[in-house]
């Protein structure tokens, strides 16, 4: 209940407008949100102590290392920081994740990159080893993988064929980490999902940018589907998150780090997300013939290294076409929503749906 008490001096209406004013202010704080538990249990540890408390279960002295490097992303959906800590003669990697907050997903990740470093063990092509990590604040503390990112190498000026070549290498060595299985290839369940986007946008639970574009586009690849169905492929482990800053070389060594799946796809599934990713940042656009993806080139150099597939494998070739409209699917619609560089990025995409889905 709010009390208004008369004042001396101030009139009716001034008492009445000071009464509607705490109203207001009550019912605003009433109604803003709770921080979930599990997030505000998180924050009472601070980053700072959790890298010091799996450091020293690591039998590391935190007081020698130095922080060096502080990487944060924060969306709708995913909050998690990245540090680098250096010592005098090791560098450590301390990653946190806020969220999702499902603890499942943190389990998973830690599972995936656990099995593919013991299976890729004293190999050229390798994983960082992690050394200790706490379920309950979802923090890992593993070894920091030396050398510089494909993404840095490529926009440093580094010749694009050998560095796609060299992570062809490093995928095909992790696809070969554990079993392998020679399949059909079902494009079923991509079509089904491009399809269920469209339906998805008609009933106003999502909005895609340039509606009728990406309509076009993706009952062309909802076609192509059958041109694929039914060939041979391979399904192997799957990285679930590979781009070009997840593959890192370091002379004739390279590194893959941020697992995010622990189970088995077509290897098309991690071939496709690394070349689209580099064809829609960095890809000459007017090499790129009607009806492919990617340079030719480059592709031949991708699979110079890659040797577990060849490129005309059904897998790759069609969820690369799928991988489009993926990537356009998660650009927001609106253009005031949008960075700079997802504008572009759409752009992009849309020149490149106009000469691989013609």
């Amino acid at each position: 209940m709010i009390v208004v008490p008369c004042q001396p001096g101030k009139s009716l209406c001034a008492m009445i407008d000071t009464f509607l004013s705490a109203l207001y202010l009550c019912n605003v704080l009433a109604l803003q949100p709770s921080p979930p538990k599990g997030l505000i249990r998180m924050e009472k540890l601070s980053d700072r102590a959790v890298w010091e408390r799996l450091a020293r279960a690591a039998w590391f002295d935190p007081a020698t290392f130095r922080m060096t490097r502080d990487w944060r992303k924060q969306t709708a959906t995913h909050h998690h920081i990245v540090q680098r800590w250096d010592g005098a003669d090791t560098a450590l990697i301390f990653k946190r994740l806020y969220r999702p907050m499902d603890t499942k997903v943190f389990q998973t990740l830690i599972a995936a990159q656990m099995r593919a470093a013991e299976a890729m063990a004293n190999q050229s092509e390798a994983v960082p080893d992690i050394l200790e990590f706490d379920t309950e604040a979802r923090a890992v503390l593993m070894r920091a993988a030396p050398g510089e990112t494909v993404y840095d190498l490529i926009d440093a000026g580094g010749s694009t064929a050998d560095l796609l070549r060299r992570a062809g290498r490093w995928m095909a060595a992790f696809h070969r980490s554990g079993p392998v299985e020679t399949r059909r290839y079902q494009p079923k369940f991509m079509r089904n999902h491009v399809a269920h986007l469209l339906s998805q946008h008609e009933s106003g639970e999502i909005v895609l940018p340039d509606p009728a574009a990406f309509r076009r586009h993706a009952e062309r690849v909802i076609a192509l589907g059958a041109e694929f169905e039914g060939r041979q492929t391979v399904s192997s482990a799957t990285h679930g998150d590979m781009h070009l800053r997840n593959i890192l070389l370091d002379g004739p060594r390279s590194w893959g780090i941020d697992f995010s799946a622990k189970h088995s796809a077509p290897v098309g599934f991690d071939i496709a997300r690394f070349l689209l990713h580099y064809v829609g940042v960095f890809g000459d656009l007017d090499a790129v013939p009607d009806g492919a993806v990617i340079d030719p080139g480059l592709l031949a150099a991708f699979f110079d290294g890659y040797d577990l597939v060849g490129a005309d494998d059904p897998s790759v070739g069609y969820l690369l076409r799928v991988r489009i409209l993926m990537d356009w699917a998660a650009i927001p619609a609106r253009m005031l929503d949008r960075s700079k560089g997802q504008g572009r990025r759409l752009k992009r995409l849309q020149r490149l749906a106009e000469r691989a889905l013609a």
